[in-house]
């Protein structure tokens, strides 16, 4: 049985959609053309070799580009543990510079 796009569990319903996973592969292809980019992260650079995801805003409501998966899923932990112990998520002091086109 497959799962709808209603279905809590599904990919769209988690935000890894068509238009993420779109947006993604077209960033990856990005970087493979211009390897080196700074992870959104940890501003080190990304080489199409590593491990990276398509990060979402903290507030999940759009995407602040490529990171590296460590990175990605560290802050996810933060967040997460954070949210739990009812302590409010720091404010971002830094951002890289973002692609126009974002």
């Amino acid at each position: 049985m497959s799962k709808r796009s209603t279905d809590p569990g599904s990919t769209t319903a988690r935000g890894y959609g068509t238009a993420h996973q779109t947006l993604r592969r077209q960033l990856l292809a990005d970087l493979a053309a211009c390897p080196g980019q700074p992870c959104t992260r940890c501003g080190h650079p990304m080489y199409p070799d590593q491990a990276l995801h398509l990060d979402h805003e903290d507030d999940r409501s759009g995407y602040r580009g490529l990171a590296h998966a460590a990175c990605n899923v560290r802050a996810g932990a933060i967040k997460g543990n954070r949210q739990r112990r009812g302590k409010p998520a720091p404010r971002r002091a830094w951002s890289p510079p973002q692609p126009s086109r974002w």
